[in-house]
């Protein structure tokens, strides 16, 4: 499989008569895509607005957000099962507008009360401490304000959002078609060096059987008691996985993070040249017995063995403590099959940092790559501008928790700022030990 991905950078955004773009200055049809969007019966209403690096904005009811994207040769579409058949992506010629993102900001009528199934939101702040730990507010965002009519279902809900976002996305690259290729990356696994060492990349994820959508799809299909899959690296980059609409919250990946998941390009780039990169397994963590933790753990070792893997770079996303332990026993059973391994991601250690940093260990995790802490909070400022408050006052990021002006100074964990958490490296935060 062979994928020409062709970059375009988005230096302004500019709202105008013609969706376009030229020598980096994507102009924006405001009403084209309003129309575009209004398509889905289930949205009532919808308005965009741009946010800008440094400007003293703050994004509220963040939901989801996608890269521009668009398939200009190969097989199949971007965003596969949600805007284009399922097909099998990754070859052809894929073009992509960086620098910017399409997010979802949405009011919708929650039908599931409480716990781990319902919908939550983030806040993004486009300056600030906030803003330091995002790196979507390095982003131009394109934001689609919805609202959701009260009679859709749950599940209805996330279909909704992430077919606004991904036809958004997906119209806004197609700006670039006719465009000559300009920065071009080619990406294949093709053969190399005998020499160079075997790697595979494991990425393990957090599911919710019993909610509406298990918060990471792959083709659209919603990911619940799967054992390990293997992928294509180049399947991430047409949009393959997916995330939950309805949730904003950085314990989950965002579908922008899994389309420009770090790990995976930096393996991609160094195929070839410091390594054979064998390709990914995606697994599905926090079985709820011990049991479905060994079976997945042994289920990955032994696929990332009969691949011939030497080494494994291991992630997971969300901070949960039984989703910890089925990445730990991944770990262990790697190294027990003579596969060296790397774990990869954020550590716990509570507010101050004093707490332990680990809830689980084994002791084969010999390798470790601490990427911050998932506990710590975050003063930011009051901004001059909001963006998706529409009518309302006031906004609740959790439902149960209570609600608060968005124009106020706030302290928030890092779970409430959209794209916070650092699961795979993205945020390049370095510590020096005095």
């Amino acid at each position: 499989m062979k994928l020409e991905l062709i970059t375009y950078p988005v230096k302004n955004v500019e709202f105008g008569r013609l969706t376009s773009y030229k020598n980096g200055i994507l102009k924006v049809d405001k009403e084209e895509l309003k129309k575009l969007v209004l398509e889905d019966e289930r949205i009532v209403s919808v308005d965009l607005d741009v946010a800008f690096p440094g400007e003293q904005t703050r994004i509220v009811n963040v939901r989801d957000m996608v890269e521009p994207r668009v398939k200009v040769s190969g097989p199949g579409g971007v965003f596969p099962g949600i805007i284009a058949p399922v097909q099998t992506v990754g070859e052809g010629r894929t073009h992509r507008l960086s620098g910017v993102t399409v997010t979802a900001s949405a009011k919708m009528t929650p039908t599931i009360m409480s716990g781990t199934a319902a919908q939550d939101t983030a806040i993004l702040d486009m300056w600030g401490p906030g803003a330091q730990l995002a790196p979507l507010s390095s982003l131009i965002n394109i934001v689609l304000v919805l609202r959701l009519a009260d009679t859709v279902s749950e599940l209805d809900t996330h279909a909704a959002i992430i077919t606004a976002e991904c036809k958004v996305a997906k119209r806004l690259a197609e700006t670039t078609v006719e465009i000559p290729p300009q920065n071009m990356e080619v990406f294949e696994l093709h053969e190399v060096s005998p020499s160079l060492p075997r790697v595979v990349y494991i990425v393990g994820f957090m599911t919710n059987w019993h909610a509406p959508h298990s918060a990471v799809a792959y083709y659209g299909l919603p990911v619940r008691e799967s054992l390990p899959t293997f992928v294509h690296p180049n399947e991430f980059l047409d949009g393959a996985l997916t995330a939950d609409a309805r949730k904003g919250i950085s314990s989950y990946a965002r579908t922008w993070q899994w389309m420009n998941n770090p790990v995976v390009f930096k393996l991609l780039r160094e195929h070839g040249k410091r390594l054979n990169f064998l390709g990914v397994i995606v697994q599905r963590t926090r079985f709820e017995a011990e049991h479905g933790k060994l079976v997945s753990a042994a289920a990955a070792s032994q696929m990332a063995r009969l691949l011939g893997a030497d080494g494994a770079f291991i992630t997971r996303t969300t901070a949960s403590g039984a989703n910890f332990v089925d990445v730990m026993l991944t770990v262990q059973a790697c190294e027990q099959k003579g596969i060296k391994t790397v774990l990869l991601g954020p550590e716990w250690g509570g507010k101050d940092g004093s707490e332990l940093p680990l809830v689980f260990y084994v002791p084969e995790a010999t390798a470790m790559v601490s990427t911050g802490s998932t506990d710590r909070e975050t003063k930011m400022p009051a901004p001059s501008k909001v963006i998706g408050m529409a009518e309302d006052k006031l906004v609740q990021l959790v439902l149960g928790n209570a609600p608060f002006s968005p124009w106020s100074e706030i302290t928030l964990d890092d779970y409430s700022i959209a794209g916070a958490s650092d699961w795979w490296g993205e945020n390049y935060f370095t510590r020096k030990a005095y």
